[in-house]
């Protein structure tokens, strides 16, 4: 690797993981910095660490027999990981998240991590992609001190360099994937994406911001893990329908919106709340009232209304949303392209948005017309 913390050869004991589910059947590099110490940098709330180790081998009994196969077969178990480096959120209530989102899904990846670290205050007003090589992030003031931060990034890289069930010719781009990843932590990047090494094994990373609470922390979460969980988005549909992704951003309304549906119908299931129809039009209206000429491509609260608004219409389903049914082929490329009558319905009447009483609603003319 770039970086001699992620040289696994060179450190070869198990990876300390706060929280893990599952049956791990990967080996991790122990984390350096303040790892070494036996410190945690983790939440004082944080629970004992447990230990990610490599599957045992399987005895003599269970083995193949070699006239059937000269191939070892190997029984990979899903895996479930995640680690917060902030005080306010343990990693084992991180890991109560991705189990949440993974749980929903109908067809999720063998793997999928979770990864969270502090950052602070903005040092920037605007957006600086210089300094992330062309990625558009503010840089923010640190919270962890080095040795930390170099935790945290040898975290993800060495996760990602101990995954088994990917392809050849996704490993190839693994370095890379890990250099700038790194180069979001150490500048202090206010990210918030999900990392998908290869199609079996993704995860979901957020840099939680000074200016951000644990609510948004955990809303901003579940939306990139939806990302995550889902198979086949832009990138992955662009090579099948040999089409370039770029000449489908006008899609993206939809991969957003469904997103941020599913993030706050996961605050509200796990609250006990059956109110999250209301937060998304109140935030919708809220946003038109500042901008009342805001069109549904260019905002998320928007894009979340106009998925309600086609779901009270009966043209999407909200179980297909939830359990991420939609993405397990590239068909929402044409279903949903603004183009598309229904659609375009719901990109010219997303914004009539009623409020009685404090009770917020599309009217019957709107459901129905």
């Amino acid at each position: 690797m770039l970086h001699l913390v992620f040289n696994r050869a060179k450190r070869q004991r198990a990876l300390t993981v706060v929280a893990v589910a599952g049956a791990l059947s990967m080996t991790l590099a122990a984390c350096g910095g303040a790892g070494d110490s036996g410190s945690d940098n983790a939440s004082d709330n944080a629970v004992p660490d447990s230990v990610a180790t490599q599957s045992e081998t399987p005895s003599a009994a269970n083995a193949p027999d070699p006239a059937e196969s000269s191939t070892p077969i190997v029984d990979r178990e899903p895996t479930r990981v995640a680690k917060s480096f902030a005080k306010g959120i343990a990693s084992d209530e991180l890991l109560g998240w991705l189990e949440a989102a993974v749980g929903e899904m109908v067809d999720p990846p063998t793997d999928f991590m979770g990864l969270l670290w502090p950052v602070g205050s903005a040092l920037d007003d605007e957006p600086d992609p210089s300094t992330f090589d062309g990625d558009p992030f503010r840089e923010h003031a640190a919270v962890l001190d080095d040795a930390e931060i170099d935790e945290v990034a040898a975290f993800f890289a060495d996760w990602q360099s101990g995954l088994q069930g990917c392809e050849s010719e996704e490993t190839g781009g693994f370095d890379e994937g890990a250099q700038r990843v790194e180069r979001w932590i150490r500048g202090g990047a206010d990210v918030a994406t999900a990392p998908d090494p290869c199609l079996k094994s993704r995860s979901a990373i957020l840099a939680w911001t000074a200016n951000q609470d644990k609510e948004t922390a955990r809303h901003i979460f579940f939306h990139e893990a939806y990302h995550g969980l889902s198979n086949y988005l832009l990138r992955q549909c662009a090579p099948i329908l040999n089409r370039a992704e770029d000449s489908m951003d006008d899609l993206r309304w939809f991969a957003e919106g469904t997103a941020d549906y599913f993030s706050l119908f996961m605050q509200a299931q796990q609250d006990g709340r059956d109110d999250y129809e209301q937060r998304i039009l109140e935030r919708a209206q809220l946003d038109l009232q500042g901008d009342p000429g805001m069109t549904m491509a260019s905002n998320t609260y928007l894009q979340t209304a106009g998925i309600l608004l086609m779901i009270k219409r009966g043209l999407v389903s909200q179980e297909k949303v939830i359990d991420g049914s939609y993405f397990t082929n590239c068909d929402w490329i044409e279903t949903f392209d603004p183009s598309q009558p229904e659609v375009k319905f719901a990109f010219d009447n997303f914004g009539q948005i009623e409020s009685v009483d404090g009770e917020f609603a599309y009217p019957d003319e709107v459901i129905n017309g």
